[in-house]
């Protein structure tokens, strides 16, 4: 084998087990605005699906209260009220779920507020705007043990959502006919 050739080698592997830390940061990142209203100290543990690529197929992730993100002063009922096509929000509550609330927006208007103010404006339409979520399941885990002494275990399994996050103006689909 020639140096050429264990460069390529070496550079490929070095290249995959990049990928996979950045894979796995990407999946820690993405959890954090999830588990926002997590209390100080607070650790979950994550089943993951057997493609994930990791040795154990659950992984610990603990959040750190420091790097979360901060949210300006504007309440996002204050932006829903400012916009052109105004929403409400909606939540969503269960007991399983991590989070265990979620706020989806519903659209108040069919079409978008005139900016100068003289009602809706029909020429254009009020859209929900989706976004999709990663979300833990808390699921029993079935017990080895029978009777009375064998504690209830919980798993998460890594799931996703569709939320609603606002709304927004779009021109209306036109299909010709024929």
């Amino acid at each position: 084998m020639c140096w050429c050739q264990f460069l390529r080698f070496a550079k490929g592997q070095m290249w995959q087990r990049l990928t996979i830390t950045v894979l796995r940061a990407l999946l820690v990142l993405s959890l954090a605005p999830l588990l926002h209203g997590a209390r100080k100290s607070q650790s979950v543990s994550a089943k993951l699906g057997p493609r994930a690529g990791l040795k154990g197929n659950s992984v610990r992730l603990v959040i750190d209260p420091s790097v979360l993100p901060h949210f300006t002063a504007k309440s996002p009922s204050s932006i829903a009220n400012m916009s052109l096509s105004p929403w409400t929000y909606i939540d969503s509550s269960v007991d399983s779920r991590l989070p265990k609330h979620i706020s989806n927006a519903q659209c108040l208007t069919t079409g978008c507020l005139s900016p100068q103010g003289g009602g809706e404006d029909r020429g254009l339409e009020a859209k929900p705007i989706k976004y999709e979520v990663l979300v833990l399941h808390r699921v029993l885990k079935p017990s080895k043990k029978k009777g009375r002494k064998a504690r209830k275990q919980y798993i998460f399994t890594l799931g996703t959502e569709v939320i609603t996050a606002g709304c927004t103006c779009v021109r209306p689909t036109v299909i010709p006919q024929g």
